[in-house]
């Protein structure tokens, strides 16, 4: 017997729409004290997955994000007044535009032990949808 995910997931989460700026997401993250969030458009559709990665993706230096780029940073000293200056910089964007657009999601219907495996493999939280509209359900992390 199956036991899907609309039976385990939480419905009562917190999303934002990707016209909502990177700052106003950081205050819900410190207000809710979370650290992703689903993205949903104004039809209640889930559109991506934002989230502290996202952040600190932007915040680090392009040379430690790219594909075989810096893999360690210990020689950096005193970044601190540049992270901020980053920060500062990201604030107004758009999350829409540095979302994660491809997240792991599944379905209503898909079993739990199947999100579970989801979350093992990608990380959580795994997003729930409605497989015909695309709106967002749930999660479950």
């Amino acid at each position: 017997m199956s036991y899907p995910c609309m039976r385990a997931m939480v419905t009562n989460v917190t999303t934002i729409r990707p016209d909502q700026t990177v700052g106003e997401a950081l205050a819900i993250f410190k207000d809710r004290s979370i650290r992703n969030v689903p993205v949903v458009d104004k039809d209640g559709k889930f559109v991506g997955l934002f989230g502290l990665q996202q952040v600190l993706f932007n915040l680090l230096p392009k040379a430690a994000t790219i594909e075989d780029g810096v893999e360690n940073l210990s020689f950096v000293i005193g970044a601190a007044p540049g992270i901020a200056k980053r920060l500062r910089k990201i604030e107004p964007v758009m999350v829409g535009d540095i979302m994660n657009k491809e997240p792991h999601f599944a379905d209503c219907e898909t079993s739990t032990i199947e999100a579970l495996r989801l979350m093992a493999k990608h990380g959580s939280p795994v997003v729930i949808t409605d497989s015909k509209t695309g709106n967002f359900k749930g999660i479950i992390s």
